[in-house]
Formats: structure tokens, C-alpha cells, sequence
């Protein structure tokens, strides 16, 4: 309920509505329109009572039109969106009752090259470039020439692959089928120089073996080393 006319928008006239206030007094609300508090708080339905000293506000009815959550201390309330939980609100106690104050919700997306550009892809998850031309100012004129520019992680992450056949290879015991697998070379070497590594994996129990290689010539030297192991350790 509002008693200033000035705060409404959409006035409209109404069958007088009375309206009782605690001292056992009752007056009529003559006129409703919409109460706009910030950019993310709404009321309508929002009674005039022309003997009205002050604005109150229904809590519930706030809660349910703009969709918010409100929590109540000893000192302050906050008014918080339900799904992003910002503040886009807040009250403070003030003999007895809780004086709202409107909190604008400021943004900004400020950007002029390259290196921002790619600073905002990251920040947002790697999305494509269609989603960052929806965000202002983020790489504006600058997405087309950067369309083809290659980003490691979305190749790495958001590559698909075929699902791998299903294998007619029926094994009834360990060793009698291995799988081996040459990787490298990685960029970045390992502790002990290696950029390459053997991995040798059993059919029937899927247990891993992995080898650090300096060069893919010592696959061969690698291989008969595990089946020596084999032979000696599991007379295989």
C-alpha cells in the first residue's frame, strides 16, 4: 500500500477497498497501480490509500511476484534473486520496521582487444562464438577474425569419438590377450626426459602397465622386458 499517487504507474481506478490499521482504525483504498522499486523489483496490485503516511510492503506478495528470497536479521533484511542469489535489495531495521532501499544491480564489460576476448572465453566456460557476440562488448568486431582460432581446451574437451566396437574376443585367463598403445610425442616432457609412453593393458583382468619412453625405438626393448616379467612372475 502507497499513500503517494506520484509512486504509482498504471493507475487505475477500483470499488473502494477498506483497509484497517493497527490502532483499529480503517480507511479506503480508492485506486491500485504498479510499484516499480529497482530494475529487479516489481509490485502490482499496489493499493492507494490516500490517508496513508508511509508505503508498506507485503512481504509474501513481494516474494511471489518477483520471484526472490527474503532474509531477516536483527539488523538488516536482503531480498536476493532465487536463481543467481544476488542482492537486488535490501532493508534496513529502523524502530521496528524495515525501511527497503532499491540496490541497483551494476554490471560491467568493458573489452577492446584480443587478449580480452580470449580472457572472456575462458572466464565463461569456453562457449562458442555465437554466445559471446549475445554479451555487449565483449570482442564486438573483433569475433569474425577470431572465429578460426584454435582454443587447446575446447579441442580437447568438446571433440566426440565413435563408440569403440564390441569385441569377439572371448579371454579365459590373464596374458592369453594384451592390448598396447603408443602415445607421444607430448610437448612437455616428463621428470626423466620422456616424451613418449607404452601403455600394455591384459584382456582378462585390465591390469595397466605403463612405460616412459625417451624414443619410440625403445617400444621393442619395453615389450620383451614385460614378457619376461610375465613368464618369470606369473609363468605365462
Amino acid at each position: 500500500m502507497t499513500g503517494r499517487l506520484d509512486c504509482l504507474s498504471h493507475v487505475r481506478d477500483m470499488v473502494e477497498c477498506p483497509v484497517g490499521f493497527p490502532n483499529g482504525q480503517q480507511t479506503a483504498a480508492t485506486k491500485e497501480g504498479i510499484v516499480v522499486l529497482s530494475d529487479k523489483l516489481k509490485l502490482a496490485n499496489v493499493l492507494y490509500v490516500p490517508s496513508l503516511q508511509c508505503n508498506l510492503i507485503s512481504v509474501s506478495q513481494l516474494i511471489d511476484e518477483s520471484d526472490c528470497v527474503a532474509q531477516f536479521t536483527n539488523k538488516i533484511c536482503a531480498i536476493q534473486d532465487r536463481t543467481s542469489r544476488m542482492v537486488i535489495g535490501a532493508g534496513e531495521l529502523r524502530e521496528g520496521l524495515y525501511y527497503l532501499r532499491g540496490r541497483a544491480t551494476v554490471a560491467t564489460v568493458q573489452t577492446g582487444n584480443e587478449k580480452s576476448f580470449n580472457l572472456w572465453h575462458k572466464r565463461l566456460g569456453h562457449p562458442s562464438s555465437k554466445v559471446l557476440e549475445l554479451v555487449p562488448n565483449v570482442g564486438a568486431g573483433k569475433i569474425s577474425s577470431l572465429r578460426n582460432q584454435v582454443c587447446d581446451v575446447c579441442l580437447r574437451a568438446k571433440q566426440t569419438r565413435d563408440k569403440f566396437p564390441t569385441s569377439d574376443n572371448k579371454t579365459l585367463e590373464s596374458f592369453q590377450l594384451i592390448h598396447c598403445y603408443l602415445w607421444g610425442p607430448y610437448r612437455t616432457t616428463a621428470l626423466c626426459g620422456a616424451r613418449y609412453f607404452l601403455t600394455i593393458v591384459d584382456d582378462y583382468s585390465r591390469a595397466t602397465w605403463i612405460y616412459l619412453l625417451l624414443d619410440k625405438k625403445e617400444v621393442s626393448v619395453n615389450l620383451c622386458n614385460f614378457i619376461a616379467l610375465v613368464e618369470r612372475q606369473f609363468n605365462k
